[in-house]
């Protein structure tokens, strides 16, 4: 399948109501970029998660003043993914709000990635990295045997 452009730059209101058609639309073009099904689906997922951690899982429906900026890329290798806005991100957060289990999320499908502040102005930036072709699980040197944990009878 041929990369039809191999960037995607969008900015929209920064509320929660535009994330899940953004979120269709980037893993849409990252289908084009030749990602296999669960790259797809781990670009996909990471996008909702870094839209989280910088919007907060409690913005208001109409959103935060500023815009949403999301922008892609893909080579050969990698599609890369930044997100941001120009808060100063989600704020002060209650131990147990679960936004480390969002960023938990995000550093296990996501080849690399790191939240920082926006070098060129005020701001949060999400960047991550998906490889095109994740490298294959090794070989079993030895069979799976059935489990031995339950009682036979």
């Amino acid at each position: 399948m041929a990369a039809t452009t191999p960037r995607f730059d969008r900015m929209v209101p920064a509320a929660p109501d535009n994330v899940g058609a953004l979120r269709r639309e980037l893993r849409r073009w990252a289908r084009r970029q030749g990602a296999p099904p669960p790259v797809q689906a781990n670009v996909a997922l990471a996008f909702s998660e870094a839209c989280t951690s910088i919007l907060g899982a409690d913005a208001p429906p109409e959103g935060l003043d500023g815009p949403l900026i999301v922008e892609a890329w893909s080579d050969s290798d990698e599609i890369g993914v930044r997100v941001s806005h120009p808060s100063r991100g989600a704020g002060p957060v209650a131990v147990g709000m679960g936004y480390g289990f969002g960023l938990a999320l995000m550093a296990r499908v996501c080849d690399r990635f790191e939240v920082r502040r926006r070098e060129d102005r005020p701001g949060t930036a999400v960047e991550m990295a998906f490889r095109l072709r994740p490298e294959r699980p090794p070989e079993r040197s030895f069979p799976l045997r059935p489990s031995r944990s339950t009682t036979r009878r």
